[in-house]
């Protein structure tokens, strides 16, 4: 209770220094970074919420974000000549490969039998599982540190941390510790084609690893087709449109290869539910994640379909005409591959469902449907949307023809990949209620 109300007090205190701006950088510059308040945030809710009776766990996580990060930033601070950015802060590949390698030598040393008796992070014998464990966890902390800006990876990093020590401390055997590595090498597989193709930029890409990794590693193929088959046909689908009818895209916030926030807007509820899953097994769980996938897929499809040619479109609250491209517009055809989405990620999970077909398969498309809409009716309504100050068009996009937008109707932080989140948890909570 102490470590709590400490962590809580640490919590509070640090928000309120960050938010007002009182500290300083040693250049005598206001701090940006959150990195201060994270950290004792992620420690009370692993210690309150999470892991309550996996302390040693927590304190593990903790112990490679303090170690791995700084040697991190000291390394590549004084040795990096080469610098990248995914999402905001620059980052070093020197860095990031010492990162790794301290994340890995941190989690071979604590495994084992020799720290068994403490109950510290995995119970792992075999050499060759120790490896593999050790070899994933750094795979998957460093991307996600990679990814962080502003100093979330005090958050990100000893959280996700705590859960993949976990799983391993719970599942010590090889068979948990293989399958887990090969979903690791097939997350990367996905990622790196991504690249190649220009199906998802550098960061969409680095999060889709992240992202495979945890449906693959912990779901197994059940989780695992669903998810690249929203993924696979629907990039298809978008580079096929995009040939097709370039001139609605002046409409859309995000053209062409997709990042990182798009990637976790489709998939992020995804990849909670497959962790949540691995600590709290339901058959309810799955289901729920094929709905949330078809929600997405299918307001993707509506979309990719809806705009392959030039055609009538509708406001979902009035019908009235609207412009081709506009937030809230539905047509028949968009309809229609928003119908063909949701039965593709109904097919995809089929193999798995032991429940009568055909009302498994009403119920999957039914959902998918309802995200799609709800997606549109929130497009419609709060979905934030701007006003070209050159050709007066609305539009998504904060930029248009070489001008800033200005604010036009909608909710300003209302986003288009909030929105698709929104959409997909709608779904699943539609599951909910039917269960």
């Amino acid at each position: 209770m102490l470590l709590i109300l400490i962590g809580s007090v640490a919590a509070i205190v640090t928000f309120l220094l960050v938010k007002f701006n009182i500290f300083k950088s040693i250049h005598g510059q206001r701090a940006k970074s959150w990195g201060i308040f994270f950290l004792p945030l992620v420690y009370t809710l692993l210690i309150l919420f999470l892991f309550p009776g996996n302390k040693t766990v927590v304190f593990a996580s903790l112990i490679i974000l303090g170690i791995s990060d700084s040697l991190a930033a000291i390394f590549g601070t004084l040795t990096a000549k080469k610098y990248y950015q995914l999402t905001g802060d620059n980052k070093s590949i020197t860095g990031s490969a010492i990162f790794f390698l301290s994340t890995f030598v941190i989690v071979v040393f604590l495994s084992g039998t020799q720290f068994s008796q403490y109950e510290l992070l995995i119970h792992l014998v075999e050499p060759l599982d120790v490896l593999l464990a050790a070899i994933s966890i750094g795979l998957i902390l460093t991307a996600i540190e990679a990814i962080s800006s502003k100093g979330t990876d005090n958050l990100t990093v000893p959280l996700f941390g705590a859960i993949l020590l976990l799983a391993m401390n719970e599942n010590p055997g090889s068979e948990f510790v293989l399958n887990f590595f090969t979903g690791i090498i097939m997350a990367a597989l996905v990622a790196l084609l991504s690249i190649k193709y220009k199906f998802l930029t550098p960061s969409g890409s680095t999060a889709t690893f992240i992202l495979a990794g945890f449906i693959f590693g912990f779901g197994g193929w059940k989780w695992s087709i669903p998810i690249m088959a929203f993924f696979i046909l629907s990039s298809i689908l978008s580079k096929v449109r995009k040939n097709a009818n370039k001139e609605v895209e002046t409409y859309f916030e995000k053209t062409g290869t997709r990042d990182y926030l798009q990637v976790f807007a489709n998939g992020g509820l995804g990849g909670l539910l497959v962790i949540y899953n691995q600590f709290s097994y339901s058959e309810l769980n799955y289901y729920i994640y094929l709905a949330s996938l078809a929600a997405v897929c299918a307001d993707t499809w509506a979309t990719e379909i809806g705009t392959l040619r030039k055609r009538n479109t509708y406001n979902i609250l009035n019908f009235k005409k609207i412009e081709q491209g506009i937030s809230g517009g539905i047509s028949f055809v968009g309809t229609l591959g928003a119908f063909l989405g949701s039965l593709v990620i109904a097919l995809s999970g089929f193999f798995w469902i032991e429940a009568n077909w055909f009302y498994y398969f009403l119920l999957m498309i039914i959902a998918g449907l309802f995200g799609s809409f709800f997606d549109s009716l929130l497009g419609a309504t709060f979905q934030s949307q701007g006003q070209c100050s050159v050709c007066s068009k609305i539009t998504e996009k904060e930029i248009h023809c070489g001008e800033a937008t200005t604010h036009y109707r909608g909710v300003k932080w209302l986003n288009n990949d909030a929105v698709n989140f929104l959409a997909g948890v709608s779904s699943g909570l539609f599951i909910l209620l039917i269960f």
